[in-house]
Order: structure tokens, then sequence, then C-alpha cells
């Protein structure tokens, strides 16, 4: 497999979502007084939904394959992204920006969840047709401040984003569609704020620990997903860009062989630094 930008295209801007903006529309046909918390919840439902809810599947649970309903998987994935995310918001975080968001599940869920009232969140993604599907459900809250921007790894540019004092930037399996990450991407992420904190949830817990067990350079190649996410950090941090502060390898994973390893390192004047012993560090908020 090659994955290029043109497959990247093809999977994801002419099919999947696609298929998600038609199930929003679904959704919206159903709803007296759409909600976008409500509409959020029914249309992601459609990645776990099968015909018997309590119907186990092969899954990763802290480095370990067990037996679960999908949703279970998906939920606790979910959730433990979220957490990490509000965990990063401190008082004053005014930007918080998704890379690579698709239909910005991930970010608007954020919003639910309780993530700071007063940023703007920015949805940084390749597709029009992902771009298009965040800004169908955006507009269902008033009060979020939304943008739908466009963004490519391989041309990092996020000069369209507005400048910020205290932000947030996360990705979530998009990194994974990057055989090899341009450096560049860095230094856009560090130009978007004062103080920048980022967290990665990507399938790289084989780049931090050879012996992991939901995870694996085989995969990697297989399926021509990234390969070199932890060696650039660790390039970065060395050349005294930015902070690692805390990785959890294959903590969950819906996939038994591809789990999400979780890295967040910080950047900027009056960033927080927290010692990286392979466990997040709680650190003063």
């Amino acid at each position: 497999m090659n994955r290029d930008p043109e497959h990247v295209q093809r999977e994801y801007g002419r099919e999947k979502w696609p298929a998600v903006a038609r199930e929003i529309d679904r959704v919206l046909a159903g709803e007296r007084a759409p909600d976008l918390c409500r509409v959020l919840r029914l249309v992601a439902r459609e990645q776990w939904r099968r015909d018997d809810p309590l119907r186990s599947s092969p899954a990763i649970v802290g480095g370990q394959v067990v037996e679960v309903p999908p949703s279970g998987a998906w939920a606790a994935e979910q959730d433990i992204l979220l957490e990490a995310l509000l965990h990063a918001c401190v008082p004053g975080t005014d930007l918080i920006v998704e890379l690579g968001s698709g239909w910005a599940w991930h970010l608007l869920s954020l919003w639910c969840a309780g993530g700071p009232c007063d940023a703007t969140y920015v949805a940084a993604e390749y597709t029009e047709a992902g771009r298009g599907a965040s800004e169908a459900l955006a507009s269902l809250d008033s009060q979020l401040d939304f943008r739908a921007l466009p963004f490519d790894y391989n041309h990092p540019d996020l000069t369209a984003v507005p400048h910020g004092e205290q932000a947030v930037v996360f990705t979530v399996n998009s990194v994974e569609q990057v055989p090899r990450l341009d450096p560049a991407v860095f230094d856009a992420i560090r130009g978007l704020a004062a103080r920048v904190t980022c967290v990665h949830c990507e399938p790289v817990g084989w780049q931090l620990d050879a012996s992991a067990g939901g995870s694996s350079r085989a995969y990697a190649e297989e399926n021509d997903y990234n390969r070199d996410l932890v060696e650039r950090l660790r390039e970065e941090q060395a050349a005294g860009g930015l902070t690692i502060e805390g990785f959890a390898v294959d903590v969950i994973g819906t996939n038994p062989r591809n789990a999400t390893t979780v890295i967040s390192w910080s950047a900027g004047e009056g960033a927080r630094a927290r010692k990286a012993d392979g466990r997040f560090q709680r650190g003063p908020r």
C-alpha cells in the first residue's frame, strides 16, 4: 500500500467522510430541535453499532487484549482522549486545534464534554468533505466559536488559524496517515500561540517500546502508516524545541493490532514542564 495524498483523498474525501455527511443528514431529518451534542452522539454511534450490542470482540485495554463489546472499546478510547485534552486545558486556554480532524468528532466532543467555553475551536482538515461535515454539526450550537480550515501534513501551513496565547493542539489517528512526518509540522504548531500543549493519540506504541503488543512496525509497514513520529519528537526535544511531558503506550485500542498511544508535549514561554517517565504526571493547573 502507498498511503499518498491521493489514497487519503479517495479513502476519506470520497468515501468515509461523505458517508458521515449522509448520516448527519439522516439524523437531522429525525430531530425536531437539533442539538449538537445529541446529533454528534447519534452519528458517532454508527461506528460501533451492531445487531447485538453485547456481543464482544477483541480490543486493547492497558496494553492487553480483552473481549469487550465494541461500544465499550470506542467509549473508553474517546473518554481517555477527552480526559487527556481536558487536563491539557488551563485557565486562559483560548485556542483548541485538531489536526487532521476529519468530521471533527473528537473536537466537537471536547466542547460537549466541557472544554473551554471561550476558546476558538479549529478543525484543520485535509478533505473538503470532512470540513463540510464538521461545519454542518458545529452550526447546531450558536455558542461555539468554530472554524474549519484546510490543512495538509505534507505542506503544513496554519497561518490562517487565529493566534492564541494558550493553545491545545491534538491529533487522533491522523499522523498515522503520514508515513514520514515533515518536521515543519512542529514549527507550524509552535507558531499557533505563545504557549502550546500538544497531545498525540496515535498507534505508535511500537516506536516507544518494541515489545508493545497492541501495535507493531509490521502492521504500520503493511498499511503504510507513520513510522517516525517518536523519532521526530525526540529530535525536536534534543534541539530544545519542545518538552515531552509523558506518554501511555498502547493504552486503548478498538483495533487490537493498532492500539492508541497517547503522547503529550509542550512548547513556548511558560509552558508546563513535567517529567516524562512513561506515564502522565499531574502538573499544576
